[in-house]
């Protein structure tokens, strides 16, 4: 597709038309039809905004007629694909480009260096106000400044601020306007497992493993075929994965949805190439998570767009994104709405170059004069800077708390410091997909005076089990207690810093178990048994010694 750079409109300016068809002209690109109806709720007026939110700039309003006249073209030769999101209305009701929406912004904060944590603090930080209708581009896209105040953002406005924060990082990212699955676009993530669910069992795997004596005999080695055994394997897990989907269809299966494929949605693009990435992958803004660009829940592209140019997807999305190709460079594949512009390949091409130029002794200056006028860029953002504060890291859930639902599991999260207690993080396991009977509650707490940092209350079982930090009375790490109608059951582990060398304590109602390390009598374990009486208790001790050498002899119990 061809695209001129030059619109009637365009034309109009640069021949210097009267004034008052140019003053028209401006304000049918800065107040469309229809901006009254998009009323906003924002702390601030918008005569106290920013002149670049309110007024175009010369190069903007030529850039909103470049991206005009590219939008007639594209309608023609494509009448049969939906309108692409090019200028969208922002806060102060003044028509912006999208590239010119995102702000790459760094940040001192080690947590927003990653990937990783950048999604993980929009997706925190941010709540969603769906798409309505859902299989329509949105009319207005504020800026990252606006939406850090009221946190709530379209899937747009997400991608927006992660791209931005991405953007600062030195990611090579993209917003990425397409189709996804109506439980991506509504983050809805009922049937889908728990992740803290799925790191407990691997952690109590790996736990497991590590308790393994390494000084044990190691078996023969099987002589099998490894080819077989994986073949197995592989036959294993797929008759496992069919049960459990079938499963998961009988238990929460859900009508067809109607608007498959039609549901717009935003998220990011990052490719390889920069901060060591070696594959592409996408990045789901609303919840933080990453992808494989094949995901299944990804069912097409429109378009995608950076700081520096936008490019129109010309491939087909029968299969959705699994056979896409993401070089933006190949004009086949991808339409620039800016040809020629600088891409950032390119800007790292002329960074070589100029410390290549440093290093030489002479540089020719009529090379320089000969260098052919670079053609229309991107101007610069209109955004003011991104200012993200320590309180926002800290705070980061709308009202300090946050509630997920998962199959079969609710997942709550709170602010440090919002909650008495110290509770941080509560996730509660239920036996059924109503989520009505409760089997196990897990808290994780923080910067509580008693050194407690998680709680299990098993509700099958009826027993609590805690763990504490270092610096607790009495050396406590761990307690683990059986609450019954007449008599309890305890069992608790200590630190090795312990005075008396008592590393573990079983009681139950009528005996104790006690186990040392490291005495220098030599006692390692005891146990005592109580008979209950009327009047009085008789209290039977056994002790254990080790047996020592000529060389180190026994020395007396002071404590009994």
């Amino acid at each position: 597709m061809e695209t001129v750079l030059q619109s009637d409109l365009e034309e109009q300016v640069r021949r210097g038309g009267t004034q008052e068809e140019e003053e028209e002209d401006d304000r049918e690109l800065m107040k469309p039809e229809g901006t009254q109806e998009l009323l906003l709720n924002l702390d601030k007026p918008d005569e106290l905004s920013p002149e670049s939110y309110r007024v175009n700039s010369p190069d903007e309003v030529r850039l909103l007629a470049i991206a005009d006249n590219f939008q007639r073209q594209y309608s023609h030769l494509y009448p049969d694909r939906k309108p692409l999101l090019l200028c969208p209305v922002n806060e102060c009701g003044v028509k912006k480009f999208v590239s010119m929406t995102l702000r790459p912004t760094t940040t001192i904060y080690p947590d927003l260096f990653s990937w990783e944590g950048c999604a993980s603090f929009v997706a925190d930080f941010l709540s969603l106000d769906p798409l309505d209708p859902p299989a329509d581009l949105p009319r207005y896209l504020f800026s990252s400044t606006s939406v850090l105040q009221t946190q709530r953002a379209t899937c747009f406005e997400f991608a927006t601020l992660l791209c931005s924060l991405l953007l600062g990082a030195h990611y090579d990212a993209y917003c990425v306007s397409g189709y996804a699955v109506r439980e991506m676009c509504l983050l809805d993530q009922s049937l889908k497992e728990c992740p803290l669910l799925d790191t407990e069992v691997k952690s109590g795997i790996s736990e497991q493993e590590l308790q393994d004596n390494k000084y044990t005999v190691k078996p023969l080695r099987d002589l099998k075929s490894h080819f077989l055994i994986q073949q197995e394997k592989k036959k294993q897990d797929a008759e496992a994965a069919l049960i459990q989907k079938q499963k998961l269809l009988e238990s929460g299966q859900r009508p067809a949805d109607p608007l498959r494929g039609l549901r717009v949605h935003c998220w990011v693009l990052v490719l390889s190439g920069s901060r060591s990435v070696q594959e592409n992958f996408f990045i789901d803004p609303l919840t933080g998570k990453s992808y494989a660009t094949d995901d299944d829940n990804f069912l097409g592209i429109e378009s995608v767009w950076n700081n520096l140019n936008y490019y129109v997807n010309m491939q087909d999305c029968r299969n959705g994104c699994a056979d896409m190709v993401y070089d933006l460079e190949d004009l086949k594949m991808w339409e620039p709405i800016l040809f020629g512009a600088t891409s950032r390949k390119q800007l790292i091409l002329d960074v070589l170059k100029k410390k290549e130029s440093k290093m030489m002794s002479k540089i020719n200056k009529d090379e320089e004069d000969e260098e052919q006028p670079r053609v229309f860029e991107m101007p610069r953002s209109w955004v003011s800077y991104i200012s993200i504060s320590k309180k926002d890291l800290e705070n980061r859930w709308l009202g300090g708390h946050k509630v997920t639902w998962y199959r079969k599991a609710k997942l709550e999260k709170f602010a440090p410091y919002l909650r008495s207690e110290g509770l941080v993080t509560r996730l509660t396991a239920y036996k059924d997909l109503d989520c009505t009977k409760v089997v196990t509650v897990k808290e994780q707490y923080q910067h509580r005076k008693d050194h407690l940092e998680e709680r299990e209350i098993n509700k099958v079982d009826n027993f609590t089990t805690e763990h504490f930090k270092r610096g607790r009375s009495f050396h406590l790490l761990f307690h683990r207690y059986i609450s019954r109608s007449i008599d309890t059951e305890r069992e608790m582990a200590f630190d090795s810093a312990r005075a008396d060398n008592l590393v573990r304590r079983m009681e139950l109602p009528d005996e104790m178990t006690e186990i040392f390390e490291g005495r220098e009598d030599f006692l390692y374990y005891r146990h005592a048994i109580f008979s209950r009486h009327i009047r009085f208790s008789v209290c039977i001790s056994i002790f254990f010694f080790i047996v020592p050498t000529e060389d180190s002899p026994i020395t007396p119990n002071s404590d009994f």
